[in-house]
């Protein structure tokens, strides 16, 4: 049930655009939000691709996934986002991936993300993985996002 992470090639979009899809597709008949993953195309992904910090999630050598990562400071990074194969979901890799991606990221000591107020199983990842629920943003009457953040800025005694 190992997983390994590794930087995303441009030659991997597709095939990751199209899990993406499959990975959003809920989300998007649930919340009918326009900037749900799911409505992106394949061109913004190679951008992403191209431009961010976008790992490929493998299982025995298959592409079963992806993540983006952003960087807001030398100490401060955000988990943009997760998506994992359907299929593949809820058998414990989505906890593995994102431990592998802090540890590419040694210098990181604050990390943030948001999920949909629906997504409880997120929700449980999250705060499983050490990340506190710190506040709300509403997207639109059927869409808030939960905001979550791991760890203390530098200097933070609270």
């Amino acid at each position: 049930m190992l997983i390994s992470i590794k930087r995303t090639k441009l030659n991997e979009a597709e095939e990751l655009w199209k899990i993406q899809k499959r990975s959003f597709e809920e989300d998007l008949a649930k919340y009918k939000d326009k900037t749900n993953p799911g409505n992106e195309s394949l061109e913004r992904l190679k951008q992403k691709i191209e431009k961010s910090l976008y790992f490929t999630i493998y299982h025995d050598d298959n592409i079963i996934g992806g993540v983006e990562v952003r960087q807001r400071s030398d100490t401060h990074y955000r988990l943009n986002r997760i998506y994992i194969e359907p299929s593949f979901q809820n058998k414990g890799f989505g906890f593995q991936t994102i431990k592998l991606v802090e540890k590419q990221f040694p210098k990181a000591l604050v990390w943030d993300l948001d999920t949909p107020h629906l997504s409880y199983k997120n929700h449980h990842l999250y705060e499983k993985l050490g990340y506190k629920r710190v506040g709300e943003q509403k997207v639109s009457d059927s869409l808030t996002l939960v905001e979550y953040l791991k760890g203390q800025p530098r200097g933070d005694n609270k």
